[in-house]
């Protein structure tokens, strides 16, 4: 009987063991559906992809995010969130995925998933003409300004050549730094730099593409079931040309 009694309590823990293990691994695909809201995050200082208008988060991610979140049969959740923070808010289950045009890295890929791409890019930079930046070689000792975490950060950090590295939370900031004389060029993804170039008085020069970008929804490194319904909406959303026209609203 005591033998018994020990086998029993030993399946018993197994079976509490199991079930805790499975809590922990709850699938975010089935608490999405089940609490019908999907938690987005976006940095909401990168026009036209993110940023805050009259109050409201507007942009090419942001109306990316809301398509999916309508595919995916729920209502969609922003929080507006630091670059810098975006992925351990992510990975700290505040939010459950990131539509915030995170291009994709090394580093970034050990840390998060990413999404087959929604859009391609590449690195670029803005100038007042007289500046003459035309290649990345052209940025060795003058003071850059950049996003902090970005993949223009990134890419100036790695080439080395800078004099000054200036960094700012807002892109726009940066931009604005350049445009007052207070930095020589601002560094990030092409359609960012061309985007808000052409909107602006100053009207800096924007460089050729100084690599190639590509920018993806991210989800968790364990939830595989949300990256593959993502990306299954993502490949009906090119074939539709729903992203054509995302591209048209926001950047033509």
């Amino acid at each position: 009987m005591h033998r018994r009694q020990l086998l029993r309590s030993a399946g018993l823990a197994v079976a509490l063991i199991a079930g805790a293990a499975t809590a922990a691994q709850a699938d975010t695909l089935d608490k999405i559906k089940k609490d019908g809201v999907v938690v987005m995050a976006n940095g909401g200082a990168y026009p036209p992809f993110g940023y805050v208008e009259n109050g409201t988060m507007v942009g090419f991610d942001i109306d990316l995010g809301n398509e999916v979140a309508r595919r995916l049969g729920v209502q969609p959740k922003w929080e507006k969130i630091d670059f810098s923070g975006l992925i351990p808010a992510l990975n700290s289950k505040r939010v459950d995925m990131l539509v915030t045009a995170m291009t994709w890295t090394a580093d970034r890929a050990q840390r998060i998933t990413f999404s087959t791409p929604y859009y391609n890019s590449g690195i670029a930079g803005g100038a007042k003409p007289a500046a003459h930046i035309v290649k990345a070689g052209d940025i060795a000792g003058k003071v850059v300004a950049v996003q902090i975490g970005s993949a223009g950060e990134r890419f100036v950090r790695d080439l080395g050549t800078a004099k000054e590295v200036k960094t700012y939370n807002d892109f726009l900031l940066a931009f604005a730094d350049v445009e007052a004389g207070r930095a020589d060029v601002v560094v990030n993804t092409l359609p960012t730099v061309r985007y808000n170039a052409a909107r602006r008085p100053s009207k800096l020069a924007v460089s050729e593409t100084w690599d190639k970008r590509d920018v993806g929804i991210n989800t968790r490194m364990d939830d595989a079931r949300l990256l593959e319904a993502v990306n299954a909406i993502l490949a009906d959303l090119k074939r539709e040309g729903f992203l054509d026209k995302l591209d048209a609203k926001w950047f033509q």
